[in-house]
């Protein structure tokens, strides 16, 4: 009879110390060194204008502040790797000119100044506690929302995370950590029946990286499906009200800027860069990005847990009951948007990705967890 009742709390115990021990971990592994990538130079810079600092002052701002974090043959890969980085370092007018592809990205450069003034640091170690404090809070969440779950569920977010490459995602100063995190809340949100916190999270990620609205969008067809009409209209409405305030406001690229500029040419400056709309460029580089990637043993990776998981999901679909239908959803809706993001830009990179693959299996398992509780 004692070992009956010491059972539970031996799993709950050893679910505990799992999370715990793996959330030190992911952190260790993550803060082990100093990493620093290129995009963090051009976060630095847009915060450092948040407190007046004209654009000149920033870019000679971020420049300066790296000198002085990192080591040398880090610093001359960023600013002189090529002659894109040598123009961004030498050009204060070519820097500015590429500047609004990041402040886009407007709550995440928001939050950069706040983590930066609140723990009185500069902006590159801001960017740094934001990619841990995500990335560690992402495996919290995920782990006390399946503690009530069978153990074999519990155990599979480890290899799931490690699978999602969360420790290069931590590494990275970039809103990828926070994108993850924003979409893992949202799809709890969803499962919890709190649509309307679910669509703030995912209205709020618009401004963490622009094409996430495909996922707000798709989100949204609840609300077609129980015949909400007008609450869809309005809600799009707030979406791509939000966004386009967003990108007039930061004087956004625009789509065809950014896809041609990095997938098929990155120009030494964006003054006077206007390539010519061309669509069978559109399906020649997805072909042939397609083709690469799955070449590749490092991206094929991608490719196959996108495929994989949007698979999953419909075979989920298709066989649970239409009470359970809402549940079943959300990770297809993830999932779906995951394909459609990759369609539209398709990146070569994991880390654009992984927050959306993340949240699609974890809300799977979630919705899983919720039926064999139920049963």
């Amino acid at each position: 009879m004692i070992s009956l009742k010491l059972a539970p709390l031996s799993t709950k115990f050893i679910k505990l110390l799992l999370a715990i021990l793996f959330a030190v971990f992911v952190f260790e592994k993550s803060s082990d060194r100093s990493y620093i990538n290129f995009d963090s130079i051009f976060y630095t810079a847009s915060a450092h204008i948040l407190e007046g600092n004209d654009a000149y002052a920033s870019h000679s701002y971020s420049w300066e502040l790296l000198k002085l974090k990192a080591e040398k043959s880090v610093f001359d890969n960023l600013c002189c790797s090529s002659s894109y980085r040598l123009s961004m370092f030498k050009n204060p007018e070519a820097f500015i000119s590429h500047l609004p592809s990041y402040q886009t990205k407007s709550l995440y450069v928001f939050i950069v100044k706040i983590v930066a003034n609140l723990f009185d640091s500069d902006e590159f170690e801001a960017q740094k506690i934001i990619s841990l404090t995500s990335s560690c809070l992402l495996i919290m969440l995920s782990m006390f929302f399946l503690f009530q779950s069978n153990l074999y569920i519990y155990l599979m977010m480890i290899p799931i995370f490690l699978l999602m490459q969360i420790i290069p995602l931590t590494r990275l100063l970039t809103p990828d950590s926070l994108n993850a995190l924003i979409f893992l809340s949202a799809g709890i949100s969803f499962l919890n029946n709190k649509k309307i916190l679910g669509y703030l999270l995912l209205l709020g990620s618009i401004l963490i990286r622009q094409t996430n609205i495909i996922f707000y969008g798709a989100f949204l067809l609840f609300e077609l499906r129980n015949k909400n009409y007008v609450k869809f209209l309005i809600m799009a409405s707030f979406g791509l009200a939000l966004y386009w305030l967003n990108s007039s406001y930061f004087e956004s690229i625009g789509y065809w800027k950014t896809y041609y500029s990095s997938l098929i040419s990155m120009p030494d400056t964006f003054i006077g860069f206007n390539p010519s709309f061309d669509i069978s460029i559109l399906f020649s580089t997805l072909l042939g990005k397609l083709n690469w990637m799955l070449g590749s043993s490092e991206l094929n990776r991608l490719i196959s847990l996108m495929i994989l998981t949007f698979l999953v999901s419909l075979i989920n679909l298709k066989n649970v009951k239409e009470i359970d239908l809402d549940d079943a959803l959300v990770p297809v809706f993830f999932s779906a948007g995951a394909v459609i993001t990759y369609i539209l830009i398709p990146f070569p990179d994991f880390r654009i990705y992984a927050g959306y693959l993340l949240a699609s299996i974890f809300t799977l398992m979630f919705g899983i967890a919720k039926r064999n509780k139920a049963d």
